[in-house]
Parts: C-alpha cells; structure tokens; sequence
C-alpha cells in the first residue's frame, strides 16, 4: 500500500494507493489535519478488506460457507451478508432477472485466467442454468437464515464491490472528513469537492480507451463502470467477457459497457451489471424509471445512449 500527500493553502490533500477485491484501490481524503486524514484513510482500507473477507469467494468465508452448505437447509449467516443477499434479491426482482446473484452456479463454469480457454457446452451451461434464480432462496429477516438449494450458489461480484465502496466511505465521514473519495477499479464515490471545485470523473469508450466519451462532475454521489473489457479472452475472433447473462450462463450481449450515477454504490454497482444484461432500449427505460439514477450505456455496436439527465 502506497501513502501519497499533496497541500494547496491550508488544506491537504492525503492518498492511500492498494489492491483489494481483485482490483485496484485509490482513497483520497482533504482536510486540514494530516494525522486525522491518514487514520481515516487507514481504516477505511481495513473496512474494505472486512467486507471482502466477509463476502468474498474466492476462498474460506462467511458466503462460501453458506454455499458449501447449500441442500443442508436453513444456515445462520452474519446480518450484514443476510442484508446485503436480500437486497440483491430485491435488485434481481426490479431488472427482472438481469442482474442475480445466483448467476454463480453457471459462473463457476467459466475461468477466465485458463490458458487455453475453455468455453462451457450447452449440455454443461444447461444443467447449470437449472440451479440459476434467485426466487429460489429462501430468507428469514428473523433469524437470519438462508436456505440454499442443493446445487446452488450465490456469487457477490456485481454488488460487494459497491457495497465495500459505501462502507469505506462510511468510515470517512465517521472521521469527519468533508471531502474525500473511493474508487475500487471503476466503482467511485465522491464526497464533497477537490479543493473548491467538483470532483471530475472522465468516462471513456470500452474499446478507443484515449477516446473521453463525457467528463462528470460529481459530489456526494457514485459513479460506476461495468464493461466487457475488464475480463475477458478471445477465441476464433469471438470475445467471452466476465459479465453473465443470468438467464443463458453466456457472456451478456446487451451492452459494451454501462454507467451508472446514483447516490449508492451498490446500488449501482448492481445496476450496470444488470444494464451489460439488458442493452441500451430497456436498460435506460428501467433508469428513467429510477429517481436520481442516470446512466451512459455503449451498445455492443458502439453506439452511445445517454438517459436524460446526462444527454449532451
């Protein structure tokens, strides 16, 4: 983890620069006092490695313990894991599937670090698909259980991520700092201004990445990306990228890249994830239906969709 600083007049600008969630990790926090600035930046990093030991799996946690024990009935989980499943569930519900946190039991049919890739058959993705929907969980508010069919899992990486973002940002304010923000590889939050002006968030094309498609200036808000270039490979000329189409258990098709402007991150953490699934004419119908929700989508023909708010 790197420690960067920066002033102009009385105000100081301090960096925590890291790896977490598989992903690169920039915190900025101004203020006055430097001291208080890196202790808030210190433990807002913990936060974030809390919620990713909590959430993660990629190996043993609260989540994958939850999964190995799918078929075995009803499982006590932690309060904020139980939250942060029912929320998802209520997140697939609204984008009608699209985005779905059990898209895992097709997902793990897929590596996108194998050499040589291997693309699933539809003989595989078929089976897999029948351990796919999230209607299928059974949550308890009152004892925080979940019941998890046998065959199932449930994968966070569309909404933790967000999630961890707002949680670390959380720990900021708690420090009282006015002025900061969080980017976990393209899942931002803003608070406040750099140094008396917004901060700005260039968004650029998913396939010319020199190309600035709009600059946004933003202040206690998330912005986040999802795009098809973060994970992917080729074969005979066909890319296979990392975000899931839930209902097929292949690569979504509706957009190049989504994103998203909301006042939560894993709000909208989820919801580009599920507007990769949907493409630009209902992805933006269900945005303009959202109250301080906007979103800039790139079709997968590279055409440009703005909602309303963000029209040019």
């Amino acid at each position: 983890m790197a420690t960067r600083g920066l002033a102009q007049g009385e105000l100081l600008l301090r960096e925590r620069i890291a790896a977490i969630m598989g992903t690169s990790l920039e915190l900025r926090a101004i203020g006055t006092d430097a001291a208080l600035l890196d202790e808030a930046l210190d433990e807002s990093v913990l936060e974030l490695k809390r919620v990713e030991d909590l959430m993660t799996d990629w190996r043993p946690s609260p989540l994958e313990t939850l999964n190995d024990k799918a078929g075995q009935g009803p499982q006590v989980v932690p309060k904020e894991l139980f939250d942060l499943i029912e929320r998802a569930c209520e997140i697939g519900r609204l984008t009608g599937g699209a985005f779905d946190v059990t898209y895992a039991g097709a997902g793990k049919l897929w590596d996108f670090k194998q050499e040589p890739p291997v693309i699933p058959t539809d003989a595989q993705l078929r089976a897999a698909l029948a351990k796919v929907g999230w209607q299928r969980l059974v949550l308890d508010k009152q004892k925080l259980s979940i019941d998890l069919p046998a065959g199932m899992r449930i994968g966070l990486g569309g909404i933790a991520k967000g999630y961890g973002v707002d949680r670390a940002m959380a720990v900021l304010l708690k420090h009282g700092v006015k002025h900061g923000m969080v980017n976990a590889g393209g899942d931002l939050k803003a608070l406040g201004q750099r140094f008396g002006k917004s901060w700005e968030i260039a968004i650029r094309h998913p396939r010319e990445r020199d190309r600035v498609l709009a600059v946004l200036p933003v202040s206690n808000t998330c912005v986040v990306t999802s795009g098809d270039y973060e994970r992917f490979f080729e074969v005979d000329g066909k890319r296979y990228h990392h975000i899931l189409d839930p209902r097929t258990g292949r690569p979504s098709t509706g957009c190049m890249s989504a994103t998203v402007c909301a006042p939560d991150a894993a709000f909208a953490d989820s919801l580009a994830t599920a507007l990769c699934v949907l493409g630009p004419e209902q992805g933006l119908k269900l945005v303009e239906s959202l109250p301080r929700v906007e979103a800039l989508l790139v079709a997968t023909d590279g055409k440009v969709s703005y909602s309303t708010g963000l029209a040019p």
